[in-house]
């Protein structure tokens, strides 16, 4: 028995019996803790793994993690895709290396709250729950988290919340900026930290990644690489292979392809709430994955479904 089992039989028994019911992992650098007051936002650096892979890294086009592990890979090879942490300006150059791919590469970032780059870092602007943006429209966000780094001043000393160095920046950028520098495509999804993606952010990644060419690579991230990356990496394998694998082996086998994942990372992924999303993103597939002339609003609407029982 692998080590998502236990998770999935009680999961998908309370999905069986009622479709009705429907973490954040801070990188530490210092002592100081984000404040208790959600509704205080602080300048954060991200990660400091400006020249190594980002955590959380994995690819498709490489299954040799699952070599030893009962894990039905049927189509995933070919479903080219990666997901990991945010990346710094640096590495995201190792990832394109890593991946070597032919075909056209285009950034999913996943992140509703303000980031972008001071220098070579990752920074974001961070409450306690990491949802500052949350209730913002998209274009809204996009507006904030400009103003937000327009406010960082090059050439003068800038501190970080969680870290106990200050910088002088010499570099501020947004990541769209990033990803044109390096030649790439870039699609924002702003889905909240910790919660379920709401069905406007999955109907926009429907719309989204349905208009892009057949051939392609997609890298997905959020901040650590763990919830809202591996639940759109789900969602993806699903609308790829909805009518080949079954739902439990698309989660699993996402899931499996992180080596890095702890205990707490999985029992996050697999909660509750999660896992009735994922099987009934599987049943939305199942029914108009031909063409998805019916949005995941649209589905939830016809089958008189509260998506805030999923929150």
């Amino acid at each position: 028995m692998n080590k998502l089992s236990k998770f999935f039989i009680s999961a998908c028994l309370l999905f069986l019996f009622s479709l009705a019911l429907l973490p954040k992992c801070a990188y530490s650098y210092s002592n100081k803790e984000i404040s208790n007051n959600s509704n205080t936002v602080n300048l954060v650096i991200d990660n400091l793994r400006i020249n190594e892979l980002p955590s959380h890294f994995r690819k498709t086009s490489d299954l040799s993690i699952l070599d030893e592990k009962n894990i039905n890979t049927y189509s995933l090879d070919t479903l080219n895709i990666s997901g990991s942490q945010q990346f710094s300006r640096n590495n995201i150059r190792l990832i394109i290396n890593n991946i070597n791919t032919n075909f056209p590469f285009i950034v999913i970032d996943l992140r509703e709250e303000s980031h972008g780059f001071v220098n070579d870092i990752p920074v974001s602007y961070e409450n306690n729950h990491n949802n500052a943006n949350m209730g913002l429209s998209r274009n809204k966000v996009l507006l904030k988290e400009k103003d937000d780094l327009s406010k960082i001043k090059l050439n003068s000393e800038l501190n970080f919340y969680n870290h106990k160095d200050s910088i002088i920046p010499k570099y501020v950028g947004n990541e769209s900026k990033t990803c044109l520098d390096n030649s790439l495509g870039y699609l924002r999804i702003t889905a909240t930290d910790e919660i379920p993606p709401s069905p406007e952010n999955i109907d926009f990644f429907i719309n989204s990644v349905n208009k892009l060419p057949k051939d392609k690579w997609l890298h997905f991230h959020c901040k650590e690489g763990i919830g809202r990356t591996s639940t759109f990496m789900i969602f993806y394998d699903m609308m790829n292979n909805y009518d080949k694998v079954g739902s439990e082996d698309i989660i699993n086998r996402q899931i499996e392809l992180v080596s890095d994942y702890t205990e707490k990372d999985i029992k996050d992924i697999t909660s509750k709430r999660r896992i009735t999303l994922y099987n009934l993103f599987y049943e939305y597939c199942t029914k108009y994955g031909k063409d998805f002339n019916v949005s995941f609003s649209e589905y939830l609407k016809i089958n008189n479904l509260s998506y805030e029982s999923y929150l």
